[in-house]
């Protein structure tokens, strides 16, 4: 069910790369002449006095409650119509895991099985977290050579009641169950997000699969060509039953719809999903095309955003991007649906860092932002650019030709860019400016869009444009309190809508849906 609102490791040098920053795409990105509010909706705390929390996925649970990581190790509930914060989990309390929070490395992603709050269900209380560990001296389930400088491992969770605002273990001497472990040659490019298909009802074969990204194992240019590598999980976005068996480990399950688990070939990675990737930290879906576009982050020339296919081979690193990376190109390679160059994205870039990276949402449905709806969530997170891609006109043939920018207004209307807002808030704390954001999109969030960064500790969320009044909590009887100033209506996808009847009064309490289903108020 678903229910939401419209190491001591040092990162390494890197090697010098056959594809230098060039001016690919002359013409900056246009505006798109959209300009949104936003709003803050918590603030976390930090990781140490002084010290802002490295916010790194926003998501929700079935029952739609909020839920966001501080890389460095806790896990929080987020309360938005109050904006109260609540510890639910920190990895950090479990000494033997030995979490390694640097730049790169630490708690990455987390996800709740659809299943979370249906009794009975296998996936009932089960969540699931990659982070990243000092602990190494468990053998690895993949190890691709080379030096060892930490471990990814992908956890279970299972909670005893899955609605309660704190985690406590349905098996308190087992709180957590190891399903992988990757052993990463150096400290960058290792694990990302990790997601379950939020665009398929729970008749659906996809429903209940777990997708995993992870990084080509670090350094610069692929030293270790594992991109191309079939044959291992890293330069991939993995996808696996998190609640099967039939694994070399034993701890999880093959699924047998990916390409490269029935082609036949025994030097292919069942578990892969798509691969020729460098570090693609981000995905997400559209919830009507079942669409799912990748970020892959670029090394200093181009960044790109890809369209899945069972099986495909992005390329990395025979291609960064559209253009010759390194090794002979091939027309079996799946090249970009869009991409921007290093060099002058944009007329006037917000901050003077020269790093470049992208990352992704998801596609805008159902939001109440009508110049949204349809257009996919892309951003240069270290400038924290916010770009706009209309999957239904663009012809998803590469280049940057079908970006337009997004502009952001603080509270009182005015234009700031992402940077200018976190800064403002560092001042007001006494912090120092920083040169850049971190900026991500919240992630299975349907009609609500959240952007945290690693930088002040702030949630954020994008407001409709109409900014209607609705929220909701959940009470301690596990019953939902919607409140609403307006018209409300109801969905099931996104798409069709349809006022409740009879009307409710607000507060309307309801019991937690037993199937997605989504409220939005249209006018006062």
């Amino acid at each position: 069910m678903n229910f939401g609102i419209s190491s001591a490791v040092l990162i390494a040098l890197l090697t010098p790369s056959l594809l230098s920053a060039q001016d690919y795409f002359p013409d900056p990105i246009p505006p798109s002449g959209i300009a949104l509010k936003v709003s803050e909706v918590a603030v976390v705390p930090d990781s140490s006095p002084g010290q802002p929390p490295r916010l790194s996925v926003l998501t929700e649970d079935p029952a739609g409650r909020l839920f966001v990581n501080d890389q460095r190790g806790p896990l929080y509930l987020v309360d938005e119509p109050t904006g109260t914060v609540t510890e639910y989990l920190d990895i950090r309390d479990y000494s033997e895991l030995d979490i390694l929070a640097t730049f790169e490395a630490g708690f990455q992603s987390f996800a709740f099985h659809p299943d979370f709050l249906k009794e009975g269900a296998a996936g009932y209380g089960r969540l699931y977290t990659i982070h990243s560990s000092n602990d190494t001296s468990t053998s690895p389930d993949f190890d691709p050579g080379g030096s060892t400088s930490l471990h990814t491992l992908l956890l279970e969770w299972r909670a005893a009641n899955p609605g309660a605002a704190t985690f406590i273990p349905a098996q308190p001497l087992n709180p957590y169950r190891e399903l992988m472990r990757l052993k990463q040659p150096f400290g960058n490019h290792n694990a990302g997000l990790v997601a379950f298909n939020s665009s398929v009802p729970s008749d659906d074969p996809d429903y209940g699969n777990l997708y995993i990204a992870i990084g080509d194992g670090g350094s610069g240019g692929d030293p270790q060509e594992n991109g191309e590598d079939a044959s291992n999980p890293f330069g991939a976005i993995l996808r696996i039953d998190p609640l099967g068996t039939n694994s070399a480990n034993g701890a999880y399950g093959i699924v047998a719809a990916n390409a490269l688990a029935a082609d036949g070939d025994s030097n292919t990675l069942g578990e892969i999903y798509v691969y020729g990737l460098r570090n693609p930290q981000r995905f997400g879906w559209d919830a009507v095309t079942g669409n799912c576009f990748i970020a892959d982050i670029g090394q200093n020339a181009v960044e790109e955003i890809n369209l899945a296919s069972n099986g495909a081979n992005f390329g990395w690193d025979v291609r960064e991007g559209s253009f010759t990376f390194e090794g002979a190109d091939s027309a079996s390679l799946t090249g970009p649906i869009a991409e921007y160059d290093h060099t002058n994205p944009v007329v006037d870039m917000p901050t003077a860092i020269n790093n470049r990276a992208v990352t992704v949402g998801e596609v805008v449905r159902g939001a109440c932002i009508p110049e949204l709806e349809g257009k996919l969530l892309l951003a240069d997170f270290p400038t924290g650019l916010i770009f706009l891609l209309d999957v239904s006109d663009d012809p998803f043939d590469g280049g940057q030709d079908g970006l337009s920018t997004l502009t952001l207004l603080d509270a009182e209307g005015a234009p700031r860019s992402f940077i200018d807002l976190i800064n403002t808030a560092r001042a007001a704390r006494g912090l120092s400016s920083s040169t850049r954001t971190d900026l991500r999109f919240s992630v299975n969030t349907p009609g609500r869009l959240y952007l945290t960064n690693k930088q002040d500790g702030i949630v954020r969320r994008i407001l409709p444009t109409a900014n209607p009044e609705i929220s909701i909590s959940q009470a301690l009887s596990g019953e939902l309190e919607v409140i609403f100033s307006g018209s409300l209506e109801q969905s099931s996808n996104l798409m069709e809508w349809e006022t409740v009847k009879p009307q409710p009064l607000s507060p309307w309490t309801i019991a937690p849906p037993q199937e997605s289903q989504f409220l939005r108020v249209l006018s006062k």
